[in-house]
């Protein structure tokens, strides 16, 4: 009987095995539209911008991927141009923060006023050449021109990777 139910154990796990969700973004496609969901994925040679790996540079950036009435969707990367595996540690579920600031330097939103986070440690591993992903949906402004400042909220790290960006709802 043990026998048996050790056999039925190890099926289990071998079932379990690769059975993993893959959704990487192709081009410039939103990787999810509501900005709650990051991804981490190796850069595909068609994303390439023509540059290797720079030693001991993890390199941010944030672009925008559509503006509409109403709304804009942008995305924040963080790709490791190192020759080493990158570790961020942080001990909530926030893993980034922005704040939404209109044409006169007011802050209108921030993402962490508006959000709860698990209380659990946790990491972000991004091996050489990875990018680690996170699409932001802004919505609900009035039309005008407004600045995002995003930055990551790792605890390991002095350098929290800032970015900026203006962009206008229409």
């Amino acid at each position: 009987m043990k026998n048996w139910l050790l056999i039925l154990g190890f099926i289990i796990v071998l079932a379990g095995c690769g059975t993993t969700e893959k959704n990487e973004a192709k081009k410039g496609e939103p990787v999810m539209g509501d900005g709650n969901k990051q991804e981490q994925k190796k850069d595909d040679p068609e994303r390439n911008n023509g540059g290797g790996i720079v030693a001991g540079a993890i390199e941010p950036k944030l672009s925008i991927l559509e503006q509409k009435a109403g709304s804009a969707l942008l995305r924040y990367e963080l790709k490791n141009q190192t020759e080493q595996v990158k570790i961020f540690e942080f001990t909530s579920g926030k893993k980034f923060d922005y704040i939404v600031k209109n044409k006169e330097g007011k802050k209108v939103y921030q993402y962490s006023e508006d959000h709860m986070f698990t209380q659990a440690l946790s990491k972000i591993t991004l091996k050489q050449g990875e990018t680690y992903t996170q699409d932001i949906m802004v919505k609900n402004l009035p039309a005008g021109t407004y600045t995002i400042e995003i930055w990551l909220t790792a605890t390991n790290e002095d350098n929290d990777y800032r970015q900026k960006q203006t962009f206008e709802i229409k």
